[in-house]
């Protein structure tokens, strides 16, 4: 008696379910139709910078312009440079850029600038391919990230992003990140593709911005406002005053217990090789060098990668590991370095950590900060910034 009522209750959520989906889509297709032009920024690192740099040019150039970050912090940007933290109940899903589409439609922009939420190779396939439909996408970079998600290798890294990019588009990507090979196969797919070089944007341009920006950022960000129709001084203007992303590389220049310390926030780039490049491009004439490290309990793949990376790359005066799982990594660190170089401020509060290390450190030091950002990275270095000189 019950199994056909069961099968019947089934039925109904079938159909519910189909209905459903039918009017989502429908809305979603009226949303996509009010947005011009669709740019959805992928890559492994400095998207979020990448999405706000653009969304700045093309404002510079009279363009409506509305823009998502997924992120640090997640962030709608609109009209005015008003920014709205995204709020989220749960896990980040990409059924989140529906909403954020829809809710760009009722600005009637020219343009919206969508972050990449995706890791996962078909999740990106998805949102690029039946959410946002990008009518240009731009890839910043591939590097050796997530590896256990879109690995195992470099390559396998390039093919998720160039799988996820439609037919009939156009493409932006600075010099030598996507293979020759590569390039070829998207121009079969007619894919037109716009290549940047660094050279074409001077260190002049860059000391103008509020905050330490990448090079290969700007001018990729340039490249594309320009080629939408912005003019080039407009739209590098609009740029160095863009509002900077909360994970953006940063120095701030401390009063620590009345020494001079300058600090280096490069939390955001949590894979060894962008932290490496900017490790390479800093000052380091200082009287003593500290590397600090936050660790999470949860990527212990990335603590492995920074020992590494410690061993090889990076040499300094001290060592200091401070969020959770921090054991692990000074396990690894101790068979190559002296225990006397590392302190481990494991476990203990962000408040904490400002005081030990203020005692701790030289004048006229540098504190060279990597790892994770999110969560406990960020409010650590909350705390350190409120001793910023005036």
């Amino acid at each position: 008696m019950n199994a056909p009522l069961e099968i019947y209750a089934v039925f109904v959520l079938l159909i519910f379910f189909i209905i459903f989906y039918r009017i989502e889509k429908i809305h979603h297709q009226r949303s996509l139709n009010a947005i011009p032009m669709r740019i959805w920024v992928n890559g492994t690192r400095g998207k979020s910078s990448v999405t706000r740099l653009i969304a700045a040019g093309l404002k510079s150039g009279g363009k409506t312009v509305v823009a998502k970050t997924t992120g640090t912090s997640p962030r709608f940007i609109s009209e005015g440079d008003t920014e709205a933290t995204i709020i989220r109940l749960g896990n980040p899903n990409i059924r989140e850029q529906i909403k954020m589409m829809e809710k760009a439609a009722l600005h009637n922009p020219d343009a919206a600038v969508f972050e990449c939420m995706a890791l996962r190779p078909d999740l990106q396939y998805i949102e690029s391919l039946k959410i946002v439909q990008p009518t240009l996408v731009v890839i910043t970079n591939v590097r050796p990230d997530h590896l256990d998600v879109m690995g195992p290798t470099v390559q396998d890294i390039a093919q998720s992003f160039v799988r996820a990019i439609p037919n009939n588009c156009s493409v932006f990507v600075n010099e030598h990140v996507l293979s020759d090979d590569v390039l070829a196969k998207l121009q079969n797919r007619n894919v037109k593709i716009y290549t940047s070089s660094v050279q074409d944007i001077s260190d002049a341009a860059l000391s103008k911005f509020s905050y330490i920006e990448h090079r290969e950022n700007v001018c990729l960000a340039l490249h594309v406002c320009t080629q939408c129709g912005v003019d080039e001084k407009a739209a590098l203007k609009g740029m160095q005053h863009a509002q900077p992303d909360p994970g953006a590389l940063q120095q701030y220049a401390l009063d620590l217990d009345g020494k001079d310390v300058t600090l280096i926030y490069a939390m955001a780039a949590n894979d060894p090789e962008s932290t490496y490049l900017i490790w390479q491009s800093i000052d380091k004439n200082f009287s003593e060098i500290n590397i600090l490290i936050n660790c999470r309990s949860d990527r212990i793949d990335r603590s492995f990668q920074f020992a590494r990376l410690i061993k090889e790359r990076l040499q300094a005066d001290r060592y200091i590991l401070t969020g959770s799982g921090t054991d692990i990594l000074a396990r690894k660190i101790y068979k190559f370095i002296d225990r006397s170089k590392v302190l481990d401020l494991g476990h203990k509060k962000p408040v904490q950590v400002l005081h030990e290390i203020s005692a701790l450190v030289a004048n006229k030091s540098l504190i060279f900060a990597i790892g994770n950002t999110v969560g406990y990275g960020e409010e650590m270095i909350g705390y350190f910034s409120q001793k910023r000189k005036r």
